[in-house]
């Protein structure tokens, strides 16, 4: 058998030309939309979606699924990411099909600037995915905003009804065959939305491509009817073509109910939750990647460093002790040998003068960026240090409560 020749220098040429000839390009020179992230407004969230901290998060000009049940951050997180949008320079749009947002939540949660932020409220699934392309052929159509990242945020996938099914609304009372025929045109057929989703998404992934766009896409998840073995947990709208199209893919769950004690009253306030997110598929990094005990506060927002100790201990930055002692590997310290702290993995975060004197920890290049980074969450911060906090299990009756809040 001939052995295969070593390759040549001289050959990088071939590859240069036939780029160029071709419409291709050479994959080291690349410099597509996934070179940037958008952040979540969490340390932990950043790496589990990135493998990066202060860097990272969501990936640009790509397709983003998260899906969880009721009540379980979903909506937070994506109006975190318009504010992350907002960061970038770029414009951010949400797509609100539930009609439920919360000005308030927005602006206190999420620290959004609520005038630089497009609302829609299409009533189907069709006119939500045609709105989009509207929008981001509006923006690239000026000269001006020709390459500002662009980030639509749809919430949620799961509520908006085909075209067919909503003019079933304007049926009569005691409507008759002919008036379904005349006003509706037609029955449910099999795997309707879940078809027209299909061919939505072909579309809206070349569109994303051209034009660095990044689509959030929210969606719930339901039970299986009949499933007794195994997992029956699926996603409700979509069907395979979203978790297909998605270049990531992570679910929220509520962990703990967190409450405060009020002065005089028995009862405790409900101010927020402790919530988990997985990471079930993710082309910029490791996919299954977890972090939990994240405190999300109603009125204050997301703590950026909660779960932060998981996530460090996961990208093996930071070594674990006896007793709570915890020492950061060298690469990580900024020159200090053995450097070490204290925390505990039930409080999940790390101690922000840890993070000023280690920026690169979370690859930060100063202590400046780091204090910048978390300016804006520095309430939520402070809430977790609050005496009179207390975080418990969710029980099951808690969802409703919590989804009322959330709105």
């Amino acid at each position: 058998m001939a052995r295969a020749k070593k390759a040549d220098a001289g050959d990088d040429d071939i590859f240069a030309s036939l780029a160029s000839n071709t419409g291709g390009e050479v994959v080291g020179e690349s410099e597509k939309a996934s070179n940037y992230y958008i952040d979540t407004g969490n340390l932990a969230i950043n790496y589990c979606c990135s493998g990066r901290f202060i860097k990272g998060g969501v990936p640009g000009g790509r397709l983003t699924e998260i899906f969880g049940p009721s009540a379980s951050s979903k909506s937070l997180l994506g109006t975190n990411l318009l504010f992350g949008c907002q960061k970038l320079g770029g414009i951010p749009i949400l797509i609100d099909s539930e009609n439920a947002i919360n000005k308030d939540f927005i602006k206190k949660a999420s620290h959004a600037d609520l005038n630089r932020i497009v609302r829609y409220t299409p009533e189907t699934l069709e006119k939500c995915f045609h709105v989009m392309y509207l929008a981001i052929e509006h923006i690239r159509s000026n000269k001006k905003y020709a390459d500002k990242p662009i980030v639509i945020v749809y919430d949620s996938i799961s509520v908006s009804p085909c075209a067919r099914e909503f003019r079933e609304t304007d049926l009569p009372e005691g409507y008759t065959q002919a008036d379904f025929k005349r006003i509706v045109g037609g029955n449910e057929q099999p795997g309707e939305r879940a078809k027209i989703c299909s061919k939505e998404l072909r579309k809206l992934n070349t569109i994303m491509e051209e034009n660095n766009v990044s689509v959030v896409i929210m969606n719930q998840i339901r039970d299986k009817i009949g499933v007794l073995y195994g997992n029956p947990e699926t996603t409700a709208g979509g069907g395979n073509s979203l978790p297909f199209y998605a270049s990531l893919r992570f679910r929220t769950q509520t962990q703990k109910k967190i409450e405060e004690k009020v002065p005089g009253l028995a009862k405790k306030k409900s101010i927020g939750i402790n919530i988990k997110i997985s990471n079930k598929k993710n082309r910029s990094v490791r996919p299954f990647i977890e972090v939990e005990n994240i405190p999300l506060f109603f009125e204050k927002g997301i703590n950026p460093i909660g779960g932060l100790l998981g996530a460090l201990l996961d990208a093996d930055r930071i070594v674990a002790g006896g007793a709570g002692n915890f020492t950061v590997r060298p690469e990580y310290a900024n020159g200090k040998e053995g450097f070490k702290f204290k925390s505990s993995m039930e409080r999940n975060d790390v101690p922000i003068e840890v993070l000023t004197e280690c920026p690169s920890l979370i690859d930060a290049s100063s202590s400046e960026e780091v204090l910048e980074y978390l300016e804006p969450f520095k309430e939520a911060i402070n809430a977790t240090d609050n005496p009179d906090v207390e975080a418990f299990d969710a029980g099951d009756g808690d969802d409703e409560e919590i989804d009322n809040i959330l709105g």
